[in-house]
């Protein structure tokens, strides 16, 4: 698991974005990825969907605590209501 503040590696995504940039280029239909570079691919990809979820209940609970902030109690005892004249 990686810590919150470690980069996630972005290198197999990246390359795989230009392998299909080079591939339609070239007119051609698909992609071939070896085992190893597939593996890293997956890892990143997970990496990459682990950091949005945590980041997304981030954003979350910091609604959350925003929007209680804003929120104002307002308590009254009724206090001596009496006929004054």
């Amino acid at each position: 698991m990686q810590s919150k503040n470690s980069k996630i590696q972005t290198r197999p995504i990246e390359d795989l974005l230009g392998r299909i940039r080079t591939l339609r280029q070239q007119g051609q239909k698909q992609i071939i990825i070896p085992a190893a570079e597939a593996d890293r691919l997956a890892d990143s990809l997970g990496q990459v969907m682990t950091r949005i979820v945590t980041i997304q209940e981030e954003i979350i609970e910091a609604l959350k605590t925003a929007r209680e902030a804003q929120t104002v109690d307002i308590e009254m005892d009724g206090g001596g209501f009496e006929n004054k004249k």
